[in-house]
């Protein structure tokens, strides 16, 4: 039976969330595959795979800019942040929704269809925050594959990341320093098998568990335009993996992952307000500014566009490279939904196409009294 089922992990996510409230393959340009990306949202995924400057995500400061901590004074909390994902063939035939995370049963409609890919993801992460100080679980899965008529050719990354952090302030807000350790209990692999009902999602993965340091510090200017500065160094000194996990997934690991690499992202930001209550925030990201990922230049830019047409809704719109990503967003003072439109370039060298995604972020919050000011994300104490 498919360990990964859909109900199971979906069990383990519920779980863990209320509680509390990456062997990575060769790199590429899809954002969490980066060395220490870990986490990238629907929201951070319609502007393009920004992910420094959104400092309002308790969850993403904790794991991407843990400077962003520094204006938690209060207490804050994404009690649940639940995240599901499919690519267009999945969303081209629901049916198969159910299949997603059981390679099994799915190869019937990947024989059915030659090099057609399948994919699709699932995820929670709980962050509570307060004085400074984070804590949060991220649990997810990622899967995705296609059927060459003989074989199976499919890639795994399951996570689960216990962190904790902290953020402070220095010359009255302008400079925030931050950071957080992460306990990175990963199961990942790109791999094959025999296309029939014996395959599966956990078989060929390396898994360990290793320990991450990411140091942040984020300037925030107060001059027209609130523009903003962040700069983000992520696996501090590499991760080295040892075999086994406090949550194991693989079945029959071949080893430890390998280590990751130190990597340092830089990002700008400012606001722009058109007219009363309408306002847009620009985010350029970089990637990898000190060249440990072989990627093409371009692939390591992201560009973000968030039009807030009033408090509780936003139009969103991006860039990784040369591809566009889109998104929607709606919040109100205890939840908010965010839906994404974005592509990404996969690792199977038969697969010339890139993977259409279609995301939806669902997250229940208590923030700062209930209150969801976006316009005070530039402004320093």
């Amino acid at each position: 039976m498919e360990v990964v089922s859909l109900v199971s992990r979906m069990g383990w996510i519920w779980i863990f969330g209320l509680v509390l409230t990456g062997g990575i393959p060769q790199a590429s340009a899809i954002p969490y595959s980066y060395p220490g990306i870990r986490y990238v949202s629907p929201y951070s995924q319609s502007l393009g795979g920004v992910t420094l400057p959104l400092s309002n995500e308790t969850g993403n400061s904790l794991f991407n800019n843990p400077a962003g901590l520094a204006k938690n004074t209060k207490f804050r909390a994404e009690y649940l942040n639940l995240q599901f994902d499919v690519n267009s063939g999945v969303a081209g035939d629901m049916t198969q929704a159910t299949k997603m995370f059981n390679l099994g049963s799915l190869t019937g409609a990947l024989n059915s269809d030659i090099n057609y890919l399948y994919s699709g993801g699932i995820g929670n992460l709980t962050a509570l925050s307060w004085g400074g100080f984070a804590v949060g679980l991220l649990l997810q899965d990622r899967v995705r594959a296609y059927s060459d008529g003989t074989n199976v050719h499919y890639e795994t990354n399951s996570l689960a990341v216990p962190a904790l952090g902290y953020g402070f302030s220095l010359a009255r807000g302008v400079v925030r320093l931050g950071y957080s350790l992460q306990l990175v209990n990963l199961a990942s692999g790109t791999t094959q098998s025999v296309s029939d009902s014996s395959a599966g999602f956990l078989s060929g993965l390396s898994e360990g568990k290793g320990l991450s340091h990411t140091a942040s510090v984020n300037f925030a200017f107060p001059f027209t335009y609130l523009p903003t500065v962040s700069l983000v160094a992520r696996n501090i000194g590499g991760v080295t993996y040892a075999e086994g996990s406090l949550l194991p997934r693989a079945k029959s690991p071949s080893g430890a992952p390998p280590t990751e690499v130190m990597t340092v992202d830089a990002a700008f930001g400012m606001m722009v307000r058109i007219s009363g209550q309408v306002k847009t925030n620009w985010y350029l990201q970089y990637k990898d500014i000190n060249n440990r990922v072989s990627v093409p230049f371009l692939e390591k830019l992201n560009f973000g566009l968030d039009l807030s047409l009033s408090p509780a809704v936003a139009l969103r719109a991006g860039m990784t490279g040369d591809q566009f990503s889109a998104g929607l967003g709606y919040r109100s003072a205890a939840s908010e939904i965010n839906l994404a439109w974005y592509k990404d370039p996969t690792p199977f060298k038969d697969i010339s196409y890139y993977d259409t995604r279609f995301a939806l972020q669902y997250k229940v919050l208590f923030q700062d009294q209930n209150t969801r000011n976006r316009e005070d994300e530039g402004k320093p104490k």
